[in-house]
């Protein structure tokens, strides 16, 4: 039986407080807490309730970060970076889930043989700035918030920006040589 189901994240990208999902009628449905960013970190999925669903730990840091996907406290998957500039492709392993999307526009889908798991849209709102997920099944639900959050903290604008501000500006002039920080004066 097929159950679509329509799901709000927040922008949690620089966020280390909890955050709340909510379905289209506003109603919460799961609570997420943690970070990442270091080796072990994790996000966690709960009930409103209170009950773990799921959660994503990280393995490794890097340019190309992996990180290990539980659900009910069993380890059901791992998903790494890949090296796609735009269009990126991903695959997660032991779940055998197939991640199509842009890093730029932060627009998903995700396939597991063939069959749409979840689709992932930015949307703004006067609340600021959130993730639609569009989730084929419900008990799919917790695992697909988690990799959203890890799909949306990776094609993060702010991030971009970040990385673009540690590349140092070079400036060429026609009429000399480059200035490359301590060998400017050479002349």
């Amino acid at each position: 039986m097929n159950s679509m189901r329509t799901l709000y994240l927040k922008n949690r990208a620089n966020d280390r407080s909890a955050t709340i999902i909510h379905d289209n009628t506003n109603q919460a449905c799961y609570l997420l807490t943690g970070k990442w960013g270091l080796r072990h970190d994790a996000l966690s999925i709960y009930t409103m309730q209170g009950q773990l669903l799921g959660e994503i730990r990280q393995l490794s840091l890097g340019l190309m970060p992996k990180f290990a996907i539980y659900q009910n406290r069993q380890k059901v998957g791992t998903i790494g970076k890949s090296l796609g500039f735009v269009r990126e492709f991903i695959y997660i392993h032991d779940l055998n889930w197939v991640i199509v999307g842009n890093a730029f526009t932060n627009h998903y889908r995700v396939f597991r043989n063939n069959h749409l798991v979840f689709t992932m849209d930015p949307e703004q709102s006067s609340g600021g700035l959130y993730c639609r997920l569009t989730v084929s099944q419900e008990a799919d639900e917790p695992i697909a918030i988690l990799v959203a959050c890890i799909l949306n903290h990776w094609s993060h604008k702010g991030d971009v920006n970040r990385l673009k501000s540690r590349i140092p500006r070079w400036r060429i002039n026609r009429n000399s040589s480059p200035e490359l920080g301590c060998f400017n004066n050479l002349n």
